[in-house]
This record gives structure tokens, C-alpha cells and sequence, in this order.
């Protein structure tokens, strides 16, 4: 079945939306508010469609030529074809959308915080090698779109890649995950059929990630917060943004090699250079984490700071919260996971401000840090 809609905005997962005039929504990827389009409805539960899209009937003011030639092949990026800055005026109405769909309350949504460079700003990417091609997946498929080089790319990633054209690319019909990234030192690492950042995670945009580190820094800060619980620390990038400004620290993940880096980066610093006594270790997050917290730190830390994967915290949140606890600062790339976290802390905390940060331009994801009081 065939239809005309008008897109009037953007979804979680980056397509776009509109009503129809039978009062169905309408999902449609690669269309942008502004937009009207003729689409195919490919399926239906209930009221909500989704959509292939046929035609752009009437473009959006806002569209503009990819500058990327694998665009509308490749899986990867969402809205290359979308001027940046109507960009983060999509995603900021995504996040106002989303939690307005909760039960959830902020004070304060503040205008998020965009990137001076959009493209060429990723360290890590994830290719595909195999029947002779190398490059990404296409959208919903394991076909593999053959690249020469990524838009949103480091240039050290991309000359990485003609380096492995070079050596010559594998007709196998075993397809290969190749994970090419970045070291904090500048290095270009590659890592061949392995878990994704199984040497560690690490923000995937520096540039960004100094604003996020600003971010937490400066709440704790403001709060005059004096021990922190971090729980999936990572290698340390929130923490030692933040040391200086508190007394201790007691640093939690799941992944020994970022355990070791943390601990590596601890040792160059020294420790007459850290203010704050600063403890990372390697264990997993879950409801028994408070239970295994060492006896002088239970119940004294007064700011829990989470930086979880997309999955979010699993119901570990209510278990951490203490008589001391004072503030949570929750980092999170999913509004889904975090509004089913937080749920725990009605009528305890209040929920001052989201900050949102587009850590990931050019794609339908989004970053934002939540910051919580006890009232």
C-alpha cells in the first residue's frame, strides 16, 4: 500500500515520522522533517507503519547532497543529507519527545552541545572483508558495500584502509570483522575478529568527549562532592577529568585491559599529582556491586557517577542508592535504558538537568549526561 505523508520529525532510530491522514504514524527511513514522500507500507502493529521510501515528493529546505559517495548504500551513517545544525535541532527534539513519553520530569533540557567538526572524527570502526570487498554492511543486510574511505573517519583510519587494499583483500566467503582504531598515543591499531573494543572502550570522538569530561567535571564541582563511586569507568576518561576536584575515588569495570590502562595512566601521572586517592577495579556491575564495595567506602560516598553501555544499568541503580548519597550523575547513549534505570529514584531525587552532546554527528545517536539532587 502506497502513501503521501508530510515528515514532521525524526524517531530514536533516525527515520522520519509523520501522521497520516487516516491518524496512523508513519515511519520512514532516509526522510527528514520537511519532507513530503511517497512511501510503501512494508508493515503495520496497530497504528504504527513502517515505510520504504519511493519518492521525495517536496524536499526539505534543510537537505543537501551527501558528501559521502556510499551513502545511500551503506549502513553506517543516517543523516549525511541533513544540514548539521537543523541536525541537533532533530536530535534535541528527539531527546524533548522521548522523555516527554516518560513519567519523567527534568528541571532543566539543555540545548545540546554540538561538534565543530562532523566529519572525520571517529577512532574506531568496525569493517567487513570477505568475497572481495572490504568495507560496511548495508542497512539491514550482511551484504557488504566496498569502500575506499569513511567520511566520518579519522584520516589515519582511512589511509589504514588503502594500506589493507594494498596488501590485497580476501574473496572468502568467511566474512572477516576487521576493528581499525586510534590509541590515545596516536597509533593505528587493528583488531581482527574479536569483541567489539575488547582492548577497551574509548569515546569514539575526542573533540566531543573533552565536552562530555567538562560536563561531569564540572557537576561535581558545583556539588562540592568529596567521594565518588564511578561504576564502568572504562580506562579512566571521566575519572581523571574529575580528581582534582574530590578526595577519593573508587572506580568499577567489567574490562581488565581498560582496568590496566586506568591504572597505567595512574602510574604516569603519579600519585604526589592526583588530589584524589583514586582505586580502579576490574569486576562486573550488577545488584551485588554495593554488597562487595570495600566497608570504609559503603555507605560514604556521597556522588555515584554511571557511565553504562547502551543496555543500561539492568536494575543495579536502587541498590547503590545510601543514606550519604547526595547526587547521581548518569551518562547515557540510550533514553529508553536510562528513563527504566531511573525510575528508582522518584520522590528521593530530584531530576535537575539533562545536557545533551552530539558525540555522534551525522547518525541518529545521541549522548547526554542526567544530573540528579537528593531532595
Amino acid at each position: 500500500m502506497e502513501k503521501i505523508i508530510q515528515i514532521t520529525r525524526v524517531s530514536l532510530l533516525g527515520q522520519g515520522v509523520g501522521c497520516g491522514d487516516d491518524g496512523n504514524i508513519y515511519f520512514v527511513p532516509r526522510a527528514l522533517p520537511g519532507d513530503k514522500v511517497r512511501v510503501e507500507v512494508i508493515s503495520q502493529d496497530k497504528k504504527y507503519c513502517e515505510c520504504e521510501l519511493i519518492e521525495v515528493l517536496e524536499p526539505a529546505l534543510q537537505r543537501v547532497t551527501p558528501p559521502c559517495a556510499y551513502f545511500h548504500s551503506c549502513g553506517g551513517c543516517d543523516w549525511l543529507h541533513w544540514n548539521y545544525s537543523d541536525q541537533l535541532q532533530g536530535k534535541q527534539q528527539m531527546i524533548l519527545h522521548a522523555i516527554e513519553r516518560t513519567s519523567l520530569e527534568p528541571t532543566r533540557i539543555l540545548p545540546i552541545i554540538g561538534a565543530e567538526n562532523p566529519l572525520l572524527y571517529r577512532n574506531r570502526i568496525q569493517l567487513r572483508m570477505g568475497f572481495g570487498k572490504l568495507g560496511f554492511f548495508k542497512k539491514k543486510s550482511h551484504d557488504i558495500v566496498d569502500i575506499e574511505e569513511c567520511k566520518i573517519a579519522q584520516p589515519v583510519l582511512n589511509e589504514e584502509i588503502q594500506k589493507m587494499r594494498a596488501q590485497g583483500i580476501s574473496r572468502s566467503q568467511d566474512i572477516q570483522k576487521i576493528e581499525l582504531y586510534v590509541t590515545e598515543e596516536g597509533q593505528v591499531r587493528r583488531v581482527s575478529n574479536e569483541a567489539h573494543a575488547v582492548e577497551g572502550f574509548r569515546q569514539i570522538n575526542e573533540e566531543q568527549n573533552k565536552k562530555l569530561q567538562n560536563c561531569v567535571s564540572n557537576y561535581v564541582e558545583k556539588s562540592q562532592s568529596r567521594k565518588v563511586l564511578e561504576l564502568f569507568c572504562g580506562n579512566g576518561n571521566l575519572t581523571f577529568a574529575y580528581q582534582a576536584q574530590v578526595e577519593n575515588i573508587f572506580a568499577v569495570d567489567g574490562n581488565q585491559s581498560a582496568i590496566d590502562q586506568a591504572k597505567r595512566k595512574r602510574e604516569r601521572i603519579g600519585a604526589d599529582s592526583l588530589k584524589a586517592s583514586t582505586a580502579f577495579i576490574c569486576d562486573m556491575v550488577n545488584r551485588s556491586t554495593y554488597r562487595k564495595l570495600p566497608s570504609e567506602f559503603k555507605g560514604q560516598y556521597d556522588t555515584l557517577i554511571v557511565d553504562p553501555p547502551r543496555s543500561g544499568l539492568a536494575g543495579a541503580l536502587n541498590s547503590l542508592i545510601h543514606q550519604e548519597l547526595k547526587q547521581i550523575i548518569y551518562v547515557s547513549c540510550s533514553v529508553q535504558s536510562f528513563a527504566q534505570d531511573v525510575q528508582c529514584l522518584k520522590n528521593r531525587f530530584l531530576f535537575e538537568e539533562i545536557q545533551p552532546i552530539d558525540m555522534f554527528p551525522n547518525t541518529r545517536h545521541v549522548e547526554f549526561v542526567a544530573k540528579f539532587s537528593r531532595i
